[in-house]
């Protein structure tokens, strides 16, 4: 069996504590309580599975408009569950805790504290990269890197995709291999718009706090599925259409225009078009014979020329 190489990359949205909640007729901050297993879970997943990044959806830009008091759980359950309690079992196990989102008046100072204090404990560590993206939002990370632009002085005609990313929050944050989102919705929600622009979207109908391992298992299943070309052929792709070309090409090779001078298209197309072309035109010239042929049988019509 050929070895499959793991995402580099995971990122999570974490949807469905509240509809977890709102169907066993709890409040929703129960929901979020339940969901620190599954954060458990999908970082388990990506230390067995060898995944060098981790992201996770922790808190949007977008999340600030929800209930002041389910904003202030948010805030308490992150600092005193999944940072607090969790960092000296992350540091043992080799995950360095990286921030990924913008600073705001509105986030309690201990909150800012105790992540920062992670992230530091935790920054010799290589095992897995886990970035949590909290107070973040794609559009934001995108106009901040090009404020830092044109905050430098940089020409427009050395802006790239390379400078360009050499401006954002996490520098060294690699593109998404594989989006994960659960509860059974289909959208980004301004999530790493830039990293995510050759991601394989996994959409699992298991909301948040029911997610375990097994789950993260079977999203690596469906990754390891597709066939990743970025735009271009994969090696099996061209191989295919080689050996279209060649099938043809046997068949009639003094009657199939050459693919290489045929309106210059690829070579299974065009070997393919010029046979069609070279079909057509042989019944038509079926076609003019028997017309012609029938036409000098006709009474009162010579088989000579005049």
């Amino acid at each position: 069996m050929t070895p499959r190489t793991p995402p580099r990359h995971v990122a999570c949205i974490m949807d469905g504590n509240g509809r977890w909640a709102q169907h066993r007729g709890l409040e929703r901050t129960h929901g979020h309580m339940a969901a620190r297993t599954a954060i458990e879970a999908v970082l388990d997943g990506a230390l067995q599975e060898k995944v060098e990044w981790l992201t996770l959806f922790v808190f949007s830009t977008e999340n600030w408009s929800r209930p002041e008091e389910e904003v202030s759980f948010l805030m308490r359950f992150l600092t005193q569950h999944v940072v607090g309690r969790e960092t000296q079992h992350m540091d043992s196990r080799g995950v360095r805790l990286r921030l990924l989102g913008g600073a705001d008046s509105r986030i309690p100072a201990e909150v800012t504290d105790r992540l920062r204090e992670a992230e530091e404990l935790t920054r010799d560590n290589s095992t897995l990269q886990l970035s949590l993206a909290f107070n973040y939002g794609g559009r934001q990370d995108l106009c901040e890197a090009a404020r830092s632009l044109v905050a430098q002085g940089v020409p427009a005609e050395e802006i790239t995709a390379e400078t360009f990313a050499q401006r954002m929050q996490i520098p060294e944050l690699p593109d998404v291999d594989l989006l994960l989102r659960t509860g059974g919705e289909h959208r980004l929600s301004n999530f790493l718009l830039w990293h995510c622009a050759y991601a394989e979207l996994v959409f699992l109908d298991v909301l948040w706090p029911d997610f375990r391992t097994s789950h993260f298992r079977h999203a690596l299943e469906l990754y390891y599925q597709r066939r990743r070309r970025f735009g271009a052929l994969d090696p099996a792709d061209a191989a295919d259409a080689a050996d279209a070309a060649a099938s043809v090409a046997v068949e009639s090779p003094a009657l199939v225009p050459g693919p290489a001078t045929l309106l210059g298209l690829p070579t299974a197309i065009a070997s393919h078009l010029g046979t069609a072309l070279w079909d057509g035109l042989r019944e038509t010239a079926r076609f003019t014979v028997h017309q012609l042929t029938t036409e000098s049988k006709k009474p009162g019509r010579s088989s000579r020329p005049s």
